[in-house]
């Protein structure tokens, strides 16, 4: 009995993992991001170029990451 419970939990394996792989994979293949160049981050060399070309000055911004009511 206990061999026949091994056998039938082989292919219940196989069907959850290729469903835990393969469904976050077709959605990945299905709907491809629509405009990849239109990213939110610039790269520096492209905004010390930008500042150059405007007479601006390049600041820095700082972040907090926990900001609390004591900062």
């Amino acid at each position: 009995m206990s061999a026949l419970v091994l056998w039938i939990n082989i292919p219940l394996m196989v069907l959850a993992f290729s469903l835990m792989a393969g469904v976050p994979l077709w959605f990945v293949l299905r709907h491809p991001e629509q405009n990849p160049k239109e990213n939110r981050t610039v790269p520096a060399y492209l905004v010390a170029r930008q500042c150059a070309a405007r007479g601006q000055q390049r600041t820095r911004a700082t972040v907090r990451a926990y900001a609390t009511a004591a900062h």
